[in-house]
């Protein structure tokens, strides 16, 4: 899985293939999550949690270990990749358990308040500048939350709780996510494994809690255990997918795009579930998009390019 170092740059762009990768990893992530929400009906989160992140960690041995060998695991930072492990897991356990309790698009649209979250604690956490760009973003994406979130909005408040955990678990990886693809010698393959065994142990662990965190099912029906295998495969190739989309683009062609993942949501929310949003809730979740969107297409033409040597 070639791709280029931290602060490398693509020498030839290719947007079009760019948008093919993302385009099929958005609709994968969707899929992953209309497979968790249709299990979270069945069964406890802690197991859903465990496909997840154990049939990804097996892929990713399977797949890469031959020719990785020990650099599969190779890290300067453990610590700071084991942190990132229990964020992601903490996410995946959360949302899996909102989408149980929350239309798909909705709990989609709440998580994807994070950007805006990571775009201001950039500026304390990381040295970054926040751009009053980046603070009118901000706004716009915390009304449109508002709007997801109003009273009368007839939400689960279990649900909603469980998103914004989501929300602050999501903040967390993406900002050390940041950090250590800053860092010499932290690959992508080391990062993405090492990811998905914290995942893995952290799902072991909570499996306990299933009885009062879902319940076992009764049995697990053929079409169950494609699902969770199905979960697994779709992260693995969602990861590969946005990695492949980065390698062919720039991150400020990619990032605005990543939005498009709550309409896919709200598609899939309506074709699976027979979910849809209500008006203000539409409302809020193309105030959220458009913000997003705005504001990172608004640093981009400001930006002053870096003639590279």
């Amino acid at each position: 899985m070639p791709h280029p170092e931290p602060g490398s740059v693509i020498q030839t762009a290719r947007p079009g293939r760019a948008f093919a990768f993302l385009f099929v990893g958005l609709i994968f992530f969707v899929l992953m999550d209309s497979f968790g929400k249709a299990l979270a009906a069945q069964m406890g989160t802690p197991l859903i949690s465990f496909a997840r992140h154990a049939v990804h960690a097996v892929l990713m041995v399977l797949i890469f270990g031959p020719g990785m060998g020990a650099a599969l695991l190779r890290t300067d930072r453990p610590w700071l990749q084991i942190i990132r492990g229990l964020s992601l897991a903490g996410f995946t356990l959360s949302f899996f358990s909102a989408l149980g309790h929350l239309p798909q698009a909705e709990a989609t649209a709440i998580a994807f308040i994070t950007p805006f979250f990571v775009m201001l604690l950039a500026g304390p956490v990381l040295g970054e500048r926040v751009t009053r760009w980046r603070w009118l973003g901000a706004a716009g994406g915390f009304l449109g939350m508002l709007l997801i979130l109003r009273p009368g909005a007839a939400l689960s408040p279990t649900g909603v709780a469980f998103a914004l955990v989501t929300v602050a678990c999501s903040i967390v990886f993406q900002l050390l996510t940041r950090k250590l693809s800053a860092s010499p010698g932290e690959g992508t393959a080391a990062t993405v494994l090492i990811t998905a065994l914290v995942g893995t142990a952290v799902s072991v662990l909570t499996l306990p809690l299933m009885p009062v965190w879902g319940g076992w099912p009764d049995s697990l029906t053929p079409l169950m255990t494609a699902q969770l295998i199905g979960i697994g495969v779709c992260g693995l190739v969602c990861q590969v997918c946005l990695v492949r989309a980065y390698y062919w683009s720039s991150a400020s062609f990619i990032a605005p795009l990543t939005f498009l993942q709550i309409a896919w949501a709200a598609i899939a929310g309506w074709v699976f579930f027979g979910d849809l949003p209500d008006a203000l809730g539409g409302l809020g979740m193309a105030i959220i998009c458009v913000s997003g969107i705005a504001s990172m297409m608004a640093e981009t033409r400001q930006a002053t390019p870096v003639k590279q040597s």
